[in-house]
């Protein structure tokens, strides 16, 4: 080998760039220190600044053609560094908050535990257990340089390899050890390529998809990212840059765009990505076909014409598989049941048992047999179905929630079977055996508790009394799922035997019969085995069916599952509060099978109801609930020929309030108790009328800034962000104006909070109000007082505090019994708006209730009619 030693770096450069390895090699030793010293100014520890110097110089090396004025290497690659250890430090202390990178210095066995991946200090032996997790040469190093204290020169001397690779090893064991999953990456190998290597990271970046807070994700996606955009040109690459995009299209707002989405295609065509192709098509069809004014046909036609000739061409059968499932699905919609079934079975032909969509076939003919069979038609308000293919992972020795697709429809798809996906909303783990009783895991985003609650738990089923159970309960801080806790029981042999699920009211899945023909563990899983459930429902009755069965399992980390469930709605329990609120919810609107509908008088479940209200919330919910239904039925032309006045835009909702990180928040309620009926036709003239829409007052402040209140607004405070709404990306420009008095038919209100911003959001058919320029006032110890959102040049709809009652801290206080309504300040022709909101504070939370008026004289409306 040449000596290179008196090189210039420029010579290096430019030879390392032709191809010579030794020349990069002679630059990473002669500028090794001063690289690891401009880490170490940053981290303060050894180990983080070797770690940093490392990823810099492998940094500097796939990008360094981009060097500019290859002289300036040195430079250059501290820069890299002193970046790469900040993003360490970053990434670590989000990960740990709790606990120093200086830790990371000490090799007393009790003070490197910090390095272990949960947020709470591990115990020693925890600590064995997971350096035994990892490779076996870089468990080696990690136990010599750790727990017996020898230095990287000795460990190569007693392994006969270079301190380089012993280097290589204690770098890649700590950054395991850091990661920060539950599931860690075990497998490294420093003789693999480059690519491998970038494909290897691909797969641990799609872990991320076990973390409910994606915190972090942005940090690794970019790394990964810049990695596989270096490699040479190949299929590999190209695959990797499907599966990267894809993954930041999904969870980073900034790349959630068509330039995105095109350039995930390219990759997937190239590389044949078959996963990633079928992402690209579903997008397709859901943005072009919302363009078009037959939906259904249109989709159809897509699909038959130019996706699936498309795909052919490409010669992806998964794919082409998967189009013929959803081509099935929408010709099942549109009538075509023979043509529809002929889609699911071609499925079945094109794929092994293995396939998620598969199993996915599988349930939707069976399905949909039976929905032929009984006669019943797609908008029947009785019926509700869901036809899934699931697959479950298996990593470290739990179990996994991993993907769903599949359909549902009907007023009561939370009464269908989703057992697994009941057990799962923790981080998606659906079972850990290593859970002790009395453990207590939170999900990365805080917004879900499991806990295992008993180890020996007994139940009775109609597949008979299970003993031994491993009983688990989810509890849901976030109430905007509408969830409140589930409760799912394991018969280690046989399953899933029991769940209870707070949702909607209380629904009971029981095992009613099972055939196990393989598997092992408390939840066994292999080809065969099968699960029959029956339901119960807190405010109904059903003829309920569902079943679970295996129909494939490729290794024994991964099983594929077909779900088939349906429910036939008998009678609602009207001797209970719930049943008739649900009952009236459910069957004050007929829809006929072209979706043409028409008002029901449900006044006598209102009546039933009031006598049945024990609490004070159940009876303050029946009287606002009840005044808006009766204003609907009331001021229907249809129902009601002597109207006075025509109902246009009224509203019954309920939010639970949340107080979280000085935000105040509203949660959505329980949608099955919500109504509405809006009839907005001839109005597209009328400026009056669009007045009439901000009766949602509290709504859109909370889905434009996230939360009613931010102790954040004070006078000065600015803020620009992006947010993902809906599945679209918005746009909020904030800012806070001086306080100010305001005055309102309530009262004379000083020191008012004025908060001013901009929503800008994609166009939406029918949410065109919710979005540009609004202004709200806040009085303290009140509350808004106030909103403006400019119309026109000439014209403002401002909404203004009339009444109220209750006062408190602060500029949103909330408290039982707060009365808080609101009117435009003018409105003509014709037309009457209000809103008010009710505040109710039980042992377990606050709710409010939102009672939305808007309606218009009968002359005037019929006026607009004509036009």
């Amino acid at each position: 080998m040449k000596d290179l030693s008196f090189k210039t770096d420029e010579t290096l450069v430019e030879l390392t760039l032709l191809g010579n390895d030794s020349a990069y090699s002679e630059l990473v030793t002669r500028h090794e220190k001063a690289v690891k010293g401009t880490a170490y100014k940053v981290t303060g520890n050894e180990f983080s600044a070797e770690d940093a110097s490392q990823d810099a110089f492998v940094s500097a090396w796939m990008h360094l053609s981009s060097l500019n004025d290859p002289a300036k290497f040195r430079p250059w690659v501290c820069s890299i560094a002193k970046n790469s250890a900040r993003r360490l430090e970053a990434r670590y202390r989000s990960a740990i908050p709790d606990i120093s990178l200086s830790l990371l210095e000490d090799t007393d066995l009790e003070r490197i535990d910090g390095i272990i991946i949960d947020n709470e200090r591990e115990t020693v032996d925890e600590l064995h257990e997971a350096v035994d997790a990892l490779g076996e040469k870089i468990r080696e190093a990690v136990k010599l340089h750790y727990f017996e204290d020898l230095s990287v020169s000795k460990i190569a001397a007693k392994l006969a390899v270079p301190e380089g690779t012993v280097k290589r090893r204690l770098y890649e064991g700590r950054k395991i050890l850091r990661k920060g999953f539950g599931v860690m990456e075990k497998e490294y190998n420093e003789n693999e390529s480059l690519t491998r290597r970038v494909l290897r990271q691909v797969e641990h970046l799609k872990l991320w998809k076990l973390k409910n807070d994606k915190t972090g994700f942005e940090e690794e996606f970019k790394e990964v990212l810049s990695s596989a955009e270096a490699l040479d040109d190949s299929k590999e690459k190209s695959h990797a840059l499907a599966d990267i995009l894809m993954l930041g299209y999904w969870w980073l707002p900034g790349q959630k765009n068509e330039e995105t989405v095109a350039q995930i295609k390219e990759h997937a065509e190239k590389s044949r990505n078959e996963e990633v192709m079928q992402f690209v098509l579903s997008h397709e069809q859901d943005e072009g076909i919302l363009r078009y004014p037959n939906k259904l046909k249109d989709r159809i036609e897509f699909i038959k014409e130019e996706q699936i000739p498309y795909i052919e061409k490409l010669g992806m059968k998964k794919t082409l598989a998967y189009l013929y499932f959803w081509l099935g699905y929408a010709l099942m919609e549109d009538k075509q049941s023979n043509e529809g079934l002929e889609g699911f079975e071609k499925v079945l032909g094109m794929l092994e048992p293995t396939d998620v969509y598969y199993a996915n076939a599988l349930a939707a003919i069976e399905l949909e047999k039976k929905r032929i069979a009984l006669g019943l038609s797609k908008n029947d308000r009785r019926y509700s179905f869901s036809a899934t293919g699931e697959e479950l992972r298996k990593f470290d020795s739990k179990i996994y929630f991993w993907k769903q697709p599949g359909y549902s429809r009907g007023q009561y798809c939370y009464n269908t079977l989703a057992v697994f996906y009941y057990a799962s909303r923790c981080d998606e783990m659906i079972f850990d055996p290593a859970m002790k009783v009395g453990e207590v895991r939170t999900a990365s985003d805080g917004s879900v508790t499991l806990k295992c609650v008993s180890k020996n738990a007994e139940f009775d089923t109609p597949a008979g009394k299970f003993t031994g159970c491993v009983l688990f309960r989810t509890d849901f801080n976030d109430k905007e799922t509408g969830y409140d806790y589930t409760e799912t029981a394991f018969c280690p042999g046989v399953g899933i035997v029991y769940q209870k699920v707070s949702r909607f009211g209380v629904n009971v899945f029981k095992l009613k019969s099972f055939t196990i023909k393989g598997g092992e563990g408390t939840l066994p899983l292999a080809v065969g085995n099968r699960w029959e459930y029956e339901a119960e429902n807190e405010f109904a009755v059903f003829d309920f069916s569902g079943y679970y069965e295996v129909t494939g399992c490729d290794d024994s980390s991964t099983a594929v599952i077909s779900s088939c469930s349906y429910a036939i709605l008998t009678d609602y329990n009207t001797k209970t509060w719930l049943g008739n609120m649900v009952k009236a919810r459910q069957e004050y609107v007929y829809a006929d099978d072209d979706n043409n509908e028409t008002l029901v008088d449900v006044t006598d479940c209102f009546e039933r109801a009031e006598k049945l209200a024990v609490s004070k919330r159940e009876k303050l919910h029946t009287g606002i609930a009840r005044d808006v239904m009766e204003r609907i039925l009331r001021t229907d032309p249809t129902l009601n020929p002597d109207y006075k006045e025509a109902g246009r835009w009224n509203f019954f909702t309920f939010f639970y309030i949340e107080k979280k990180n000085e935000k105040i928040l509203l949660n959505q309620s329980n949608r099955q108790l919500s109504f509405e009926w809006k009839d907005m036709s001839g109005t597209d003239r009328d400026e009056d009328s669009k007045k009439v829409l901000y009766n949602f007052l509290y709504d859109i402040l909370q889905d434009a800034a996230g939360c009613v209140w931010d102790e954040k607004w004070i006078p000065g405070y600015a803020e620009n962000r992006d947010f993902i709404y809906r599945e679209q990306k918005r746009r909020i420009e904030l800012s806070v104006a001086e306080d100010e008095t305001v005055e309102t038919p309530a009262g004379r209100f000083e020191g008012c909070r004025h908060v001013q911003f901009e929503l800008k959001a994609p166009e939406e058919k029918g949410t065109s109000y919710r979005r540009g320029r609004f202004d709200y006032w806040f009085a303290p110890g009140i509350g808004i007082v106030k909103m403006r959102r400019p119309l026109s040049e000439k014209s403002d709809a401002v909404w203004v505090l009339t009444d109220y009652s209750g006062t408190g801290e602060g500029f949103f206080p909330a408290g039982d019994g707060f009365r808080r309504k609101y009117e435009p300040d003018s409105v003509g022709n014709g037309w009457h708006a209000q809103v008010e909101y009710t505040f109710d504070e039980d042992e377990n939370s606050m709710i409010v209730f939102h009672n939305a008026l808007g309606t218009q004289d009968r002359a005037n409306y019929e006026a607009g009619r004509k036009k």
